[in-house]
This record gives C-alpha cells, sequence and structure tokens, in this order.
C-alpha cells in the first residue's frame, strides 16, 4: 500500500460560517436506509424511575433513532445528575457551620485540573444540590 504524501503549503484557506440552527436540525435522513425520518418524541430511562424524553429523530423502516446536538446536550446532562443522585455513586464529608454558611471541603482528587474559586449552585432538592466549578 503506497503512502498518500501531504504538501501542506499548497492547501489554500478556506472560510465557512456555521448557522446559529445547525446544531437543531429540522430534517435528518437515515444513514443506513437513506430515507428522511420522521421527529420522534424519544423517552429514555435513565436509572430506575427516573427517565428523560428529548425530541429525536426515528427512522420508519429500520427505527435507528437520532438526536440532535441540542437534545444530546441534555441527555448528557440528565445522564450526569443522574448519576450524582445514584445511591452507587457518593462520597460522605463533613458538613461546618460558620455562622451564616454551611462548609465542607472537595477532595483534592476531583480538584486537580481546578484554577478558578467560583462555582455555580444547582438546586435539585430539599437537601441535594450539584455545584459546579466555573
Amino acid at each position: 500500500m503506497r503512502k498518500a504524501k501531504s504538501n501542506f503549503e499548497e492547501l489554500e484557506d478556506v472560510e465557512f460560517k456555521i448557522g446559529n440552527e445547525a446544531f437543531k436540525p429540522k430534517t435528518l435522513s437515515c444513514s443506513k436506509c437513506d430515507i428522511q425520518m420522521k421527529k420522534s418524541g424519544i423517552e429514555i430511562n435513565l436509572e430506575g424511575e427516573v427517565s428523560i424524553k428529548v425530541l429525536g429523530f426515528e427512522c420508519p423502516k429500520c427505527k435507528k433513532r437520532y438526536l440532535g446536538l441540542e437534545e444530546a446536550k441534555k441527555l448528557d446532562k440528565a445522564l450526569i445528575i443522574s448519576r450524582l443522585v445514584s445511591e452507587d455513586f457518593k462520597m460522605e464529608r463533613s458538613l461546618s457551620f460558620d455562622g451564616d454558611n454551611f462548609i465542607f471541603r472537595v477532595p483534592k482528587e476531583f480538584t486537580h485540573d481546578v484554577h478558578k474559586k467560583k462555582v455555580d449552585i444547582i438546586p435539585l432538592g430539599a437537601k441535594q444540590f450539584c455545584a459546579l466549578v466555573k
């Protein structure tokens, strides 16, 4: 097998724009059947009784399903939250009170790449929250 040579000096610069709606497809074709897919609400069970409903596309012939990027991001966030609240993944820490705020320490194994000191706190319930480092 012969290896192709590449000459980067001969390549031309190309400019293109990606539209705002590029990752929110209105239509999609099945990669297997090459026919237009139908819009479909897809319910995905994450764990136990927890499920999420996303809007995607389903092939009427082979029943293969696809999600656009925005819907895939929603599913990804739901999977992360499902993992956080699952009983299989947790770590117990001591909770202190300084008179105004509750404080707990985050293990250094979770923060080895953290350089910023701000956190967004998202309430998940009366006794649950998610902390996202900015």
